[in-house]
């Protein structure tokens, strides 16, 4: 089946889930070993370290499977891109979802998209879990509502939660509306050291911090736009920023706290995105990019040598790339290309054509032209 796999043999299967197996023209479920639950019940007991995963990308849709299985295949997608957990849905109306895991550092980014249904973490589930983490969840589309230690946390599009998989917890997601969820599995060690004090708090909304919380909203966006591309190193070193911000913001704390080593890879990717969302403003510059984020422009130049450019050349090289673009799509062929170069911020045509032609060797009509072939 062309983008899912059956349950493999190299990633833990949580004993309650429905493993999925190929028949001839449809699929059929079986219950999971118990064989499984034993191993994991001794291991525990021989007081041994749980069986790290070996994760590799994986996608599951539900529209690749029978109608009848959509559901029961979810299950099983939900418990190996996560643990054992289980999601709960209406099954008198139709049910589409995908759910996609990327590997990334020690943990993984795992998105959830589709029909609207609950999640819910069980004291059994707990009990027999090995290997208990965090999960750190962006919203990404839709509300969701999460319910762990008596606390509700309500999470719009762009904010943030952090909770642990050692809570039971419940997730909430209305009806009426496809919803869309990031969710980074962080292991949890890394998290609770990273927590000021040693002290681990209950889930929070970690995006509310006055000053972490657009932080930690924008790494958060950038890591799961760019996981699958991202250097093993850079992401490393973004999720790791990411685990220690989040640990400060969740910890209830006001202050920052965290050194400026941690701070830069994460401002640095809110920086890139504020800049991205106001490419079409002439005005844009270092000082209303400072400003913004209350650090100096010297910071703001700062963190732009670790890109290898100025902020002035990222800014044109953004702008003509976009501009670029625009001129070979079929919505703006009628459109003239002065009017597509002011709207990706050139207030200037002359500069712009010089630019324009610098680095693409060839004119905007010339680019229009050829693209379109």
């Amino acid at each position: 089946m062309p983008g899912c796999r059956p349950a493999t043999a190299e990633l833990p299967r949580p004993a309650h889930c429905l493993i999925l197996t190929r028949a001839p023209g449809r699929f059929l479920a079986r219950s999971a070993p118990e064989r499984d639950s034993r191993e994991r019940s001794m291991t525990r007991e021989a007081g041994q370290a749980p069986r790290v995963r070996n994760r590799r990308y994986e996608i599951w849709r539900t529209a690749d499977v029978a109608e009848p299985d959509r559901y029961a295949y979810f299950r099983e997608a939900v418990c190996e891109a996560f643990m054992d957990l289980t999601p709960e849905h209406d099954r008198s109306g139709p049910f589409d979802a995908v759910v996609e895991s990327v590997p990334l550092a020690d943990g993984a980014v795992n998105r959830v998209r589709g029909t609207p249904h609950h999640v819910q973490r069980t004291p059994a589930q707990i009990r027999r879990t090995t290997e208990q983490c965090f999960f750190l969840n962006i919203q990404l589309k839709s509300e969701c509502v999460i319910e762990q230690t008596g606390r509700a946390v309500r999470l719009a599009p762009g904010q943030v939660a952090l909770f642990g998989s050692d809570q039971p917890f419940r997730i909430f997601h209305p009806e009426g509306r496809d919803m869309s969820v990031a969710s980074f599995w962080l292991p949890r060690r890394q998290v609770e050291e990273s927590f000021p004090g040693g002290r681990i708090p209950g889930i929070r909304r970690v995006s509310d911090h006055p000053f972490l919380g657009p932080l930690i909203a924008s790494a958060a966006r950038t890591l799961n736009r760019g996981a699958r591309a991202i250097d093993p190193a850079d992401g490393s070193l973004m999720l790791e920023s990411l685990i220690r911000l989040a640990a400060q913001a969740g910890s209830g704390s006001r202050d920052p706290g965290v050194a400026p080593e941690t701070l830069h890879p994460v401002l640095l990717a809110a920086v890139l995105e504020h800049v991205e969302s106001r490419l079409h403003e002439p005005a844009l510059s270092v000082g209303g990019v400072a400003a913004h984020f209350g650090i100096s422009k010297r910071y703001v130049h700062k963190l732009f040598e670790r890109t290898g450019n100025s902020f002035s050349r990222h800014v044109l090289q953004c702008r003509l790339e976009r501009t670029a673009a625009d001129l070979a799509a079929p919505e703006y062929a009628r459109s003239p290309i002065a009017e597509i170069a002011y709207r990706n911020g050139f207030s200037d045509l002359s500069y712009f054509n010089r630019r324009f032609r610098a680095h693409f060797q060839a004119t905007p009509r010339e680019v229009r032209r050829n693209r379109r072939r």
